[in-house]
């Protein structure tokens, strides 16, 4: 089992019913965990005592998932929930650029050696079909028909939460598949930093919902 040194104030996030709900430590004792009373957009969850949830506890670089109870509720200024202490601990990497597996459709643009190019330039009968393999706030691979080289740069046009996103990458590996087709690995070398932190955001939500398969 992973060990955790639970520190107050600490962030945690409560799974109930498919929900993430916010939370964070208050106190802690040798008896119980004593945390605020579980919210999401100004709606808190009712939790009965001995109902069992998923708890996420983050600390720095990590992610922590266990399981606890509901021991109990007191009122020191604010509402406060008693957890038990957990029996189990699964740790989850969680580094900036962790890079998470996912398979979607996407459409690109080999723009060879200029990676300035905008999007606002670009025909969108020029773009072409590839498949989104994997993404990290740093990398991402796509499967494409075209033989790309080493160090071209790649638009890739990525849809996340309905917002079309345009993307420059450089090309670093290339391996032909067993179907012909090209597995290219993309270095988000020129990402802007609000776009990066878009990625990351997004990257943390399919965790999570994978999370909840566990």
């Amino acid at each position: 089992m992973a060990k955790v040194d639970f520190k107050i104030n600490k962030k945690l996030e409560i799974l109930v019913e498919e929900r993430y709900f916010n939370s964070n430590i208050q106190d802690i004792t040798e008896e119980y965990i004593a945390i605020s009373i579980p919210s999401s957009a100004g709606e808190y969850v009712p939790l009965a005592k001995g109902s069992m949830i998923d708890v996420l506890y983050y600390e720095e670089e990590n992610l922590f998932k266990f399981k606890a109870f509901v021991i109990g509720r007191k009122f020191e200024n604010i509402p406060i929930l008693l957890i038990s202490h957990p029996k189990e601990i699964q740790k989850i990497q969680r580094r900036k650029y962790v890079r998470v597996p996912i398979i979607s459709t996407a459409k690109y643009i080999n723009v060879k050696n200029q990676p300035r190019t905008t999007p606002s330039s670009i025909n969108p009968s020029e773009y072409k079909k590839a498949i989104l393999i994997d993404l990290s706030g740093g990398g991402m691979r796509i499967k494409v028909h075209d033989d790309i080289k080493p160090n071209d740069y790649l638009l890739v046009s990525l849809t996340i939460n309905e917002e079309e996103i345009p993307i420059v990458g450089q090309a670093m590996r290339i391996i032909k598949d067993d179907d012909g087709r090209f597995i290219c690995g993309l270095s988000l070398n020129f990402l802007d930093n609000l776009t990066r932190e878009k990625i990351i955001k997004y990257i943390f939500q399919l965790m999570r919902e994978q999370m909840k398969k566990i």
